[in-house]
Formats: structure tokens, sequence, C-alpha cells
């Protein structure tokens, strides 16, 4: 394994404000109710998986957007163990989730992006993300500001995440989690997906983008594999890892160097991990299940891919731990605050069945 200061993930993506009102019951249209319990906390799936990559032991670096109204937000970052220094601020307000929780566990969400689709970034030329960025207006050092990964997900601006992708393609493994997906023609035509190494979706997600590329032929009752087969299929993904979480099903994974025959794809499948206690809260699985993979990537080397450097064994290894990680998550709730650690997690997988 490599040393994690070896590599360097940064992550372009979303950052929150989510307020929490614990409440009875979620409020009806016309209904006034108050709340037992308001909590703030960081959100965003940007910051959430940048946080799990640092939990997990990663070296991450967060490129985002607040507004004045968040500047307590970069301080709490970096206390996590993520460098928050490129975070900028906006005369926008930070983007914010506004929660309500019953006690019987619903939610309800009220959604405002706020600062996090602008593109600052990409219009400061000091910034790592801007056309005119090169190193030698670099204020940090060479490893800080070439990155062996990048993590994208689809929160912010799609004009920022695709400039991303153009930007550091042929330079550093980008992992991209498309959530919310993209809409059909943006994921035809302006993805570019021969810039992408790793796919992480789930089975809802990995429906619709083989009916975006054109395939109606799925229900939701199709077997997974044939799934599978409907994106592997597609020219534009020819190249590409893909990892599909099946929440308690565990996850699968198609790797097309390794997986793919003459007699259709062939999938690695791993089961999910044991939850102690039953489940408390499913809301930052995904985010923790993704940042312990990139932060998996990092740990075997730079410059490594599948056939080359990583084998197929490399990645079960690593989507077990992830599936490890995910069940930690939901024994408890919240987001951020239910990531658990790399030691947790160690300690939970010498009890985790050979």
């Amino acid at each position: 394994m490599a040393n994690p200061t070896e590599c360097l993930c940064i992550v372009r993506g979303s950052i929150n404000r989510d307020e929490y009102f614990h409440v009875k019951s979620i409020a009806r249209p016309g209904e006034t109710i108050s709340s037992t319990k308001y909590e703030s906390r960081i959100g965003g799936k940007g910051a959430n998986q940048a946080v799990a990559i640092a939990r997990a032991g990663g070296n991450v670096k967060f490129y985002g957007t607040i507004g004045k109204d968040g500047l307590w937000i970069k301080d709490e970052m970096n206390s996590y163990g993520v460098d928050a220094s490129s975070i900028l601020v906006s005369e926008e307000p930070t983007g914010r989730a506004l929660i309500q929780v019953a006690e019987d566990g619903e939610n309800s969400i009220v959604l405002f992006p706020g600062a996090n689709h602008n593109q600052l970034h990409e219009q400061t030329p000091t910034s790592i993300f801007g056309s005119s960025f090169t190193n030698s207006n670099a204020t940090t050092t060479t490893t800080q500001i070439q990155p062996t990964h990048l993590l994208l997900q689809n929160e912010i601006h799609f004009d920022s995440t695709i400039q991303a992708m153009k930007k550091f393609g042929k330079q550093a493994c980008i992992i991209f989690n498309p959530s919310p997906l993209p809409s059909a023609e943006q994921i035809r035509r302006e993805v570019p997906w021969e810039n992408i190494t790793w796919l992480i979706i789930n089975r809802g997600e990995a429906e619709d983008l083989v009916s975006a590329f054109g395939n109606t032929g799925l229900t939701p009752d199709s077997p997974i594999d044939e799934v599978i087969s409907g994106l592997e299929s597609q020219p534009s993904l020819k190249d590409v890892n893909i990892v599909c979480t099946l929440g308690s099903n565990g996850v699968i994974g198609f790797l097309p160097s390794m997986h793919r025959t003459p007699d259709g794809p062939s999938i690695l499948y791993v089961p999910a991990s044991r939850v102690v206690g039953g489940v408390k809260d499913t809301t930052g699985a995904g985010d923790c299940f993704t940042g312990y993979f990139v932060a998996g990537l990092m740990e075997l080397g730079p410059g490594k891919w599948v056939g080359d450097g990583i084998s197929q064994e490399d990645v079960v290894g690593l989507l077990e731990r992830c599936v490890q990680a995910a069940a930690m998550c939901v024994e408890k709730p919240g987001t951020i605050d239910s990531i658990p650690s790399r030691g947790e997690v160690d300690e939970r997988m010498k009890d985790r069945p050979t």
C-alpha cells in the first residue's frame, strides 16, 4: 500500500448549511408547527464525501463556494481533517437545506443551491479550476496543485463539473458520482466520458443512465446484470469502471479490462455488511461509501489503473471496506457525524466473515 501522503484528492463540489428541525410529524400545507429541537450542520454531497475521504485516512482538499453567512464552515471543515483553504466566499448566500425530521424517521427537505451554483472558481485566475491557472501562479506546493485523484458529483453548476473533467482528465484519476443525474441530453452529448475512470452510481441511477443512452427496455424488475449490460455496451463507457451500490443487497462492480467477455459482462459482487443495532439513518451512507472508495484508491498509490497496478482482488478488498463503512454509517443518526473513522472500520473488519 502507498503512503497516504503520496496521493492528493481534490473535491470540486457542493457545501451547504443544513438546518434540521425535529418535529412530531411533517408539516402539512397551511399548517404551522413547533420544532422540539434545532441543529445546524455542514452538508452537501461534496463536503460529505470530502469528510469521508479524510475520515478514511486520505489526503483531501476541498474546492467549493460559500457566502459570507457561512464563514464558520471553513474552520469546521478543517477540524474534520479536510484542507478547506480553497473554499471561496461569494456575495451569494451559502447553499442551504431546510430539513424537517419527524419522530417516525420521515423527512422533508427544501434545498436552496445558493453559492454552490455560481462559477467563482472557474472565474478566479488563482483557483486551480480557473481557465488561466498554471503552476507558475500557484502559491502552494507542487504536490498540492497536482492532484492524483479528482472527485465530482452533480450538485454544483454543470459547466463547472464538465470543465473540471476536461481540465484534469489526462492528469488524474477521475471519480464521478453523478447525483443528482444530469439531463439525458447532457449525459449523451456533454459529459466527457472518456476522461472518467470510475463511475459510482446506485441501482436507480444505473437504470436512468441506460434509458438516457436510449435503451428503454428495462423495468424495475430487470436483473441487475441486464442493467449493467445496458451500460457497458455503450461506446461512451467502454473504458469506464462501474461501481453500482444496491443498498442492503451489497454492491457490484464491472471492470471493462477484466469483465468484458464475448458472452457478455462478468460482474463481481460484494455483499452488504451486517448492521449492528438496526438502521438509524441512511442519509449519509452513499457519501460515506464514495469517500471510502476514493480513499482506498489513493491507498493503492498514484498512477495506478485497473489491470496496471490495480487487480480485481484489490477492488474486491476495497469494496469490502466501503460496505463496512457504509453499514456503520447507518447505525447512527446524522450525515457527517455518522461517518466512521478508519480505525473504527478496521476494528469492525476483524469480525467480517472471510
